[in-house]
């Protein structure tokens, strides 16, 4: 190529190199401008709640119910033998709620029943002396001693009439005299035991009697009284808000287990948390209602029942991000003015606004 050529044709890298330096810096800055995010605007799934009142006092709420919640557990040890609620199912005070493996306990008691049987037939036996066939025998036995009594001294007499002349051994007035005092010692011995067969029941026996009937029958009342404590009752009448047990499951007593979880659901009750710095505003006349989360419609008119007045450290947290974790709160108890026609469940937890001077 002529030096003339090349001035009209210059040669290929001073063209193209740049034509295609061009077009990957325009490729690069579409590509990066393709794959910036688009921000669109989120609409919330449901609208914040809003304050009814101009000025007010926001807190968190807990619905509760109005006995609060009670954890029913076991003051003995034990295998669930039968457990006889379910959630939500209603109970009247003193039904039974679920049942410890009481076999043993029922054993023993039989057990002792029958020792208390025993303990008052003995005393019965003890009233009922004398009997009369023992007085019988004790007269009896009278009788016979004072008949050998009196053929001894007779035989002895005798023998003293005939004089030493009479034809006797020497030892036969001995004898006599033995038998006679052998005669009336029997004498003495049954006249004893007479005076002891009608003098009856003595007291210390009695007492003793009665002693072991009472020890046997505390020992039936222990036993029943701790085979009724294997039945675990509801306290109150209300509802069953929690069951955390099954048959065959072993029980301890003072177990952080929530067992079985009783409350009042007719009124609810709502506790709400303010800030300290909000508590002075505060004032018991104020109007206050409750609001549920999640978008839910309605308004839930509170009923003022009493301020906690310990003001502790905040423990709930509602998960605002400028939510300050290092506050105190005060607390206040409400009532819900209608809860039949709200939908509102033990636990649940709702915005408060409080009416602020």
């Amino acid at each position: 190529m002529t030096e003339r050529t090349r001035r009209r044709f210059p040669p290929f890298r001073y063209l193209v190199v740049p034509v295609l330096a061009v077009a990957g810096v325009v490729t690069a800055i579409y590509t990066v401008w393709a794959q910036v995010p688009t921000n669109i605007a989120q609409q919330p799934l449901a609208e914040p709640p809003r304050s009814p009142f101009a000025k007010r006092i926001a807190g968190l709420g807990t619905v509760l119910p109005a006995s609060h919640v009670v954890s029913v557990g076991t003051v003995l040890p034990g295998i669930v033998e039968e457990v006889a609620v379910i959630d939500g199912q209603l109970v009247k005070k003193g039904d039974e709620l679920f049942r410890i493996d009481g076999r043993q306990t029922r054993a023993d008691l039989l057990v002792a029943r029958a020792k208390l049987e025993v303990a008052k037939g003995t005393l019965a036996g003890v009233k009922a002396l004398p009997r009369e066939p023992d007085r019988r025998d004790a007269s009896a036995r009278v009788a016979e001693a004072t008949a050998r009594l009196a053929d001894a001294r007779g035989r002895l007499a005798r023998l003293v009439e005939l004089g030493p002349d009479a034809a006797t051994s020497r030892n036969e007035r001995p004898r006599l005299e033995y038998e006679v005092a052998a005669a009336d010692a029997a004498m003495q011995q049954a006249l004893a035991h007479n005076d002891l067969v009608f003098a009856g029941a003595w007291p210390e026996d009695l007492a003793v009697a009665q002693a072991q009937v009472e020890v046997a029958a505390a020992e039936v009342g222990r036993l029943g009284v701790q085979l009724e404590r294997e039945t675990v009752r509801a306290p109150f009448d209300g509802s069953v808000l929690y069951v955390d047990i099954d048959q065959g499951e072993h029980v301890v007593p003072g177990s952080v287990q929530q067992m079985i979880a009783v409350g009042v659901l007719d009124p609810l009750h709502v506790r709400v948390q303010i800030d300290e710095i909000d508590a002075w505003r505060f004032t018991a006349e104020s109007k206050a209602v409750a609001l549920p989360r999640g978008g839910a419609p309605g308004e839930f008119p509170l009923t003022f029942i009493r301020v906690i007045p310990l003001v502790i450290p905040k423990r709930q947290l509602s998960g605002d991000s400028q939510e300050r974790v290092d506050v105190r709160i005060m607390e206040i108890e409400y009532e819900v003015a209608n809860p039949h026609s709200m939908a509102l469940l033990p636990g649940q937890v709702v915005d408060v606004f409080i009416e602020a001077p």
